[in-house]
């Protein structure tokens, strides 16, 4: 042993225990963040509160889409006419 490890205390059970429940809870914490299943389910609510709340963005997006793609499959008719 060091010098300096015989200064410090040697922690008591308390402070072990109290140590381990604080890293329980940040594993599962981060558990809980990055769990494939809890990331959908969260990011699934988000759009379904903004869509409620906002749907405007949303319906304008879909219309996007649907514009995109009824012009590629317009594109794909006439090249093939060709």
């Amino acid at each position: 042993m060091s010098d300096e490890n015989k200064n410090e205390p040697t922690p008591t059970q308390a402070e072990i225990d109290r140590q381990r429940e604080e890293l329980r809870r940040n594993l599962n914490d981060l558990e809980d963040r990055v769990n494939p299943a809890k990331v959908f389910a969260r990011t699934k609510s988000s759009v379904e509160k903004s869509v409620r709340e906002e749907p405007t963005p949303w319906i304008a997006a879909a219309a996007g889409t649907v514009v995109l793609i009824a012009g590629a499959i317009a594109l794909a008719v006439i090249g093939k006419r060709r």
